[in-house]
C-alpha cells in the first residue's frame, strides 16, 4: 500500500492515529470519548443490502473498483466509532456556510482540505484520506448523529473518492471528478439519508448502532485491504497502534480517562492492554508521571514545555512492529514528544545509553503557549516536528526546544547509577550488571566498615562486606581521615559512596571507591562475590562452570587501570582508589575489600 504524503507510517497506523484526534477534537463537553475498530464480515442478510444499494448506477470497473468489492462471497467491513462527540453537524452542502458548523461538509464534502486550529490535534482532509486509501473500492459509509439546534438528527451517506476519468458518450465527451455518493437526489444533489430513514438503512447494512439518545460517528470501509496481513494481524496492528500513539488518552488508567478504547474482530474482543502493562511503553508512562522539568528559553522569556526523564534497565524481548515503525528498538532512548493536547507526535530518537542493559525514556509536552508553534512545524501526518519549515521568533523557540530535549537525552546516556522498576521480564544479566552495586551497600555517604588485618576468605559471611555496615563501630578509635584502629588491630578503609556503573574498555564493570588507613605501606585485596537472595550471605561454592564476579584491577583517582587482585600502595595521602569489579552474569555482586599493614609481595 502507498504511502500519503510521504509519510512512512504505515496506512493503519493513520487511519488510527487521524481518526482518533478527529474524534478527540469533536468531543462534547467534559464525558470521556469512546473510540472502537470493528472488523467483521457481513451476514448473508446485510451484503445483498450492500450490492442492491451500491451497484446500482455504479461507475464501470476500470474507473471504480466497486462493483468487484460487491461481488466478494464474503463482504468485510471496517468500522470506527466513537461516541461522547459532537458527530458531523452543519450544513450538508459545501456551498452552504455557517461560521462554526462545518463537521459534515469539511469531512464529507471537501476533498483535500485542511485546516490546522489551535487545540486541536487532526485534520479532516488527511484523515478520511486514510479511510479511501484502506478500502479496495475506496469507499466508506458515513452513519452520524449530531445536534441542529434543540433537536437531535441522524445522518447516512456514502461515497468514494478516486481517480478523475474521461467517457465519450452520445453527447460528447465528459469528465468526472472521481468522486462519487450516494444518498438521496434532492434538486440534483446527493445529500444524506436522515432521521428514522437514516437510521433504518444503517441497521440494515449491518452498522455499528449508536447508542439512543447520543451523538456520535461511525466510518465504514467497504472491503478493507491490508497487503500481506491477514485479518487477525491487522486487527493486533490496529490495537498495538492505539497504545503506542494514544496511550497519554489512556492515563489514568481506569474509568477516569479522557478516552476509552476498545476493538474486536468477528465479534470476539480484541484485548487494548493499558500502557503500564507493555513493556517496552511503560517507562513512557513512568517519564509522564515525572514530567515537572521546566523547559525555557530564558532569554526570551517564553516556557515551551515541560520534560519527564526516568532511567530503567532495558526490558527484554522484541518491541511491536508498530513501535519499530515509530523507531523504537530493543534497546530505548527516546523522547515521546506531544502537544498540549496529549496526542503523541513522534519518538525522537536519543544517544543510546552508555550500558547495554540500561536505557532511559523521556516525554515532552509543549506548553500551551506553544501550541500554534508546534502545529504549524507538523506535515499533514502530525507524525513530525519539522521546524525549519518556520520562520523568525518562531523558527528560534522551535528549535530551541528540540535542542534543550536533545541535551537532555545527551545527560542522561552517560554513565551514572541506574535503578530498576522495570518488574517483570527483565533480564538477569542486566540486573547484575546494574545493580549489583545496589546489593552490595547499604550505608550511605562516608560509611565505614570493618576488616580484619589478615588474610579474610572470600566465603566469610556477609556480615563482614560492604552490606553490613552497622558493624563498623564495634569499640573502635577514631583515627586520621575517618579511619581507625580497633581492637585486636582490626584496620578499616573509608568507602566513598556506594558502588557505581561504568565502562573501561568496552566492558561494562562495577566500580567502588575508597580511601586507604593512614597506615603506611599496605596490601588491599579485592573480594567479589555472588549474593545470595533472601540476605542468606554469599555464595562459597558456585556450581560447576558457573561464572564469578572477578576483579580486574585498581585504580587512582582518574588514571588508568593497574590489573592485580591486589592493590600495593602507600595510605595516608589522600588518594582515592577505585577496585574495579567485572560482574557475573545472572547473579547480583557483593564486595568485600581486605587490607593488611605492609608492602609484601610487590
Amino acid at each position: 500500500m502507498k504511502n500519503l504524503d510521504g509519510t512512512e507510517l504505515d496506512p493503519l497506523t493513520l487511519l488510527v492515529r487521524e481518526s482518533a484526534q478527529n474524534s478527540w477534537d469533536a468531543r462534547a463537553g467534559d464525558r470521556p470519548v469512546d473510540y472502537r475498530v470493528e472488523l467483521r464480515t457481513l451476514g448473508p442478510g446485510e451484503a445483498p443490502v450492500w450490492r442492491n444499494l451500491f451497484a446500482a448506477d455504479a461507475p464501470q470497473l476500470r474507473h471504480l473498483k466497486l462493483r468487484a468489492s460487491l461481488a466478494r462471497p464474503a463482504l468485510r467491513i471496517l468500522t470506527v466509532t466513537d461516541t461522547g462527540t459532537r458527530g458531523l453537524g452543519g450544513p450538508t452542502r459545501a456551498d452552504v456556510a455557517v461560521p462554526g458548523q462545518s463537521d459534515f461538509a469539511s469531512f464529507v464534502r471537501k476533498t483535500g482540505s485542511s485546516s490546522k486550529i489551535s487545540g486541536r490535534g487532526g485534520t479532516y482532509g488527511f484523515g478520511k484520506a486514510v479511510f479511501h486509501l484502506l478500502s479496495a473500492s475506496h469507499t466508506v459509509v458515513v452513519h452520524t448523529r449530531c445536534r441542529l439546534n434543540d433537536r437531535l438528527e441522524t445522518r447516512l451517506i456514502g461515497w468514494a473518492v478516486h481517480e478523475s476519468y474521461t467517457v465519450e458518450g452520445d453527447d460528447g465527451t465528459k469528465t468526472f471528478t472521481g468522486r462519487h455518493f450516494w444518498g438521496k437526489v434532492r434538486h440534483g444533489y446527493v445529500e444524506p439519508l436522515v432521521g428514522e430513514e437514516a437510521d433504518e438503512v444503517a441497521g440494515s447494512l449491518g452498522l455499528t448502532a449508536l447508542p439512543h439518545g447520543e451523538t456520535g460517528t461511525s466510518v465504514t470501509i467497504l472491503d478493507p485491504v491490508f497487503g500481506e496481513r491477514d485479518d487477525a494481524e491487522a486487527m493486533r496492528w490496529i490495537v498495538d497502534a492505539m497504545v503506542w500513539n494514544l496511550w497519554p488518552k489512556m492515563l489514568p488508567e481506569g474509568g477516569d480517562a479522557p478516552m476509552r478504547f476498545s476493538a474486536s474482530h468477528e465479534g470476539r474482543t480484541v484485548p487494548v492492554p493499558r500502557p503500564s502493562e507493555v513493556r517496552h511503553l511503560r517507562p513512557f508512562v513512568w517519564a509522564y508521571d515525572d514530567m515537572n522539568r521546566l523547559v525555557e528559553h530564558k532569554s526570551m522569556g517564553r516556557v515551551l514545555g515541560r520534560l519527564g526523564m526516568r532511567k530503567f534497565i532495558s526490558p527484554q524481548g522484541t518491541p511491536p512492529r508498530v513501535a519499530q515503525e515509530a523507531g523504537i528498538g530493543e534497546r530505548l532512548h527516546h523522547t515521546c514528544l506531544m502537544r498540549p493536547v496529549d496526542l503523541v507526535v513522534r519518538y525522537l530518537e536519543g544517544p543510546p545509553f552508555f550500558e547495554e542493559s540500561g536505557g532511559y525514556a523521556a516525554v515532552f509536552r509543549a506548553d500551551a503557549g506553544m501550541d500554534r508553534i508546534f502545529a504549524a512545524a507538523e506535515p499533514a501526518s502530525h507524525d513530525a516536528w519539522l521546524v525549519d519549515k518556520l520562520s523568525g521568533e518562531d523558527h528560534r523557540l522551535a528549535k530551541h526546544a528540540l535542542r534543550k530535549i536533545n541535551d537532555a537525552m545527551k545527560e542522561a546516556s552517560g554513565p551514572a547509577p541506574v535503578s530498576n522498576e522495570a518488574g517483570e521480564g527483565v533480564s538477569l544479566a542486566g540486573m547484575s550488571r546494574l545493580m549489583a552495586g545496589l546489593m552490595a551497600g547499604t550505608a550511605g555517604e562516608g560509611a565505614e566498615a570493618v576488616f580484619a588485618t589478615g588474610t579474610t576468605s572470600t566465603g566469610s559471611p556477609a556480615g563482614a562486606g560492604r552490606g553490613f555496615a552497622g558493624a563498623a563501630g564495634a569499640g573502635g578509635v577514631p583515627g586520621p581521615r575517618g579511619g581507625t584502629t580497633g581492637p585486636s588491630g582490626r584496620r578499616r578503609v573509608l568507602y566513598d559512596g556506594v558502588p557505581e556503573h561504568d565502562v573501561v574498555d568496552g566492558e561494562a564493570v562495577l566500580v567502588q571507591r575508597f580511601t586507604l588507613p593512614d597506615a603506611g605501606p599496605c596490601v588491599a585485596h579485592g573480594h567479589p562475590a555472588v549474593a545470595l537472595g533472601d540476605g542468606r550471605g554469599i555464595e562459597v561454592e558456585p556450581p560447576i562452570g558457573a561464572s564469578i564476579p572477578t576483579v580486574l584491577g585498581w585504580r587512582a583517582g582518574d588514571g588508568p587501570m593497574t590489573a592485580g587482585t591486589s592493590l600495593y600502595a602507600d595510605g595516608g595521602d589522600g588518594t582515592v582508589w577505585s577496585l574495579i569489579v567485572r560482574p557475573a552474569p545472572d547473579t547480583m555482586t557483593e564486595l568485600t575489600i581486605t587490607v593488611e599493614a605492609g608492602g609484601e609481595g610487590r
